[in-house]
Parts: C-alpha cells; structure tokens; sequence
C-alpha cells in the first residue's frame, strides 16, 4: 500500500485519491446506496464517539489527525517537516449539536495560545459524524469504533479475481481492511483502502488509481465510502472555513460499495466488483 503525497493528503483532505487521470464519475446506483446505508445506520448527535480525523488546518501545511474517544477525550497527532511524530491530548464536548475541542497551550504545544474551538458544520453519514469543520480547519473521518467485528489481522490485504473490462483491458482490484497509515502506525479501525489498476494493451504501465475510506458492519454484510471529503464540500456550501480547491473521488466506477464478509473474514464478496467471478480472498 502506498500513501498518498503530502500535498494531495491536506490539499484535497483526505487522502482522497492518488491516480494518473483526474476523470472520475459518480455511479448513479450510489445515492441510493447511501441511503440504504443511512437507513441501516441512523445517526443519534450529542453523544461521545469513536473516531479518528484527518484534517486540514488555516495556514498549516503539516498531516494533523484528531484522534476522538468515547471518554470526552481526544489526541492530537502530526508530524513534522523533519518526520517527527507527536501526540497531545485535549478533551472534547459534544451538546446542542456542537462539538467543541478544547487544548491546554504552552511553548512546547502544538497551539501555543491553547486551542478552544467549535463546530460551525457536522456532516453525519455511515451514523456517525463523517465531516466536521471549525473556523480553522476541516476534519474527514478516516475510521471510527463502531463496528463490533475486526478483520483477522490489521492490514488485513484482500486480492480480488481479475476483471475483463473489454478484449484488451483487463483490471485487478486490492481491498484492505484496518490500514495504520498515520502517525505511530496504528490500526485504524472502521478504515478501508482500495487500489485499482487497469492494464491496457500496449501500454507498459497500468492505470492506478487509491484511495482511503470506512466501512460499517451488519452481521456478514458490509457497506464502505471513499467520497467523504466530496460529498462533505458538497454538504457544507459556503460553510468551509476556508477554499479547498477541488475535491473530487477516487475512482471512476465505484466510490461506494458494498458486500459480504465470510470464511471468517478470509474472504470478501464486493457486489460491485463483479462477485461471479468468485470473492477477493485474504492473502
């Protein structure tokens, strides 16, 4: 698995994509996907959560990652131009709808002033806060603590059949489960990464395209988003502290998936992928 560059990570959010080609479609089934997944999934606001962020902050051009736990605490973890990792805690409220992040300051802190700020935007979705923005920085969740099931291991890297898009286009996809692609390398639960690449004939390379997600369990069923960052500037309109550019989705055929987990979790069944041709199995 290869992480994305620093500057897509912040510049488009969230690791939301490193590909060749920026033409990328919505695939018109996913809407009511996502409804399904709402229906599946309801959000209650104004309780504590599981959940890690990464986030893009006003004037910063370092990784920050906002790490929140059900005791109204939360980490805060960077790293810096010279690849040192950090880790500060703060605690966290969440009342009236509002999520309010409060640090001690100091010299040695990351916010020397100390950090005291509040939700101007919460995006639920997948039932729990998918996206928030303060005045100062936009947070996309990358993996919480609700499902109830763990993979068999972390980086849990399933290989999926190839797939025969035309005569001389073929496609191998690779679905990973729990990635620990932050700071310190720990596990991310409720994170999924996808990679696809597209071999075409002729050409000496592939056409590769990534990116990170989450994913949400019912019993053996799963449901996974890699479009957060889109569809949370979508959500906000004109509510972003500050202009993100364009943020577009990862992949040009499926941005939201869905299947199965089974052979206790060695092996995936994705609807989408073309399931006949067998599940993408633990490797």
């Amino acid at each position: 698995m290869k992480r994305c560059s620093k500057l897509i990570l912040i510049f488009i959010l969230l690791i939301s994509s490193c590909s060749e080609s920026d033409d990328v479609n919505t695939s018109p089934n996913e809407e009511n996907l996502i409804e399904t997944i709402n229906n599946l999934f309801p959000f209650t606001p104004n309780q504590n959560f599981e959940a890690l962020y990464i986030c893009a902050r006003r004037n910063s051009n370092l990784e920050w990652y906002f790490n929140f736990h059900v005791d109204g605490t939360f980490d805060v973890l960077f790293t810096t131009d010279t690849n040192q990792d950090f880790s500060f805690r703060g605690n966290y409220t969440y009342i009236n709808d509002q999520l309010t992040l409060r640090m001690d300051g100091g010299p040695a802190m990351p916010f020397p002033n100390g950090l005291n700020e509040s939700s101007t935007v919460i995006m639920p979705q997948f039932g729990l806060v998918a996206a928030f923005a303060t005045s100062e920085m936009v947070a996309i969740c990358i993996g919480h603590g609700f499902n109830s099931r763990q993979p068999p291991r972390v980086n849990a890297n399933y290989d999926c059949p190839n797939i025969n898009i035309q005569a001389a286009t073929d496609e191998d996809n690779a679905i990973e489960l729990v990635h620990s692609a932050v700071p310190t390398e720990f596990p991310v639960l409720g994170s999924i990464f996808r990679q696809k690449e597209t071999f075409v004939s002729g050409s000496a390379n592939p056409i590769i395209r990534r990116g990170y997600g989450i994913y949400r369990q019912t019993g053996n069923e799963f449901y996974a988003t890699f479009r957060i960052a889109e569809d949370f500037v979508d959500f906000a309109q004109s509510r972003l502290p500050f202009n993100v550019g364009n943020v577009g989705v990862p992949f040009d055929d499926f941005n939201v998936i869905n299947g199965s987990i089974g052979a206790n979790g060695q092996e995936l069944i994705v609807e989408q992928l073309q399931p006949d041709e067998g599940p993408c199995v633990l490797r």
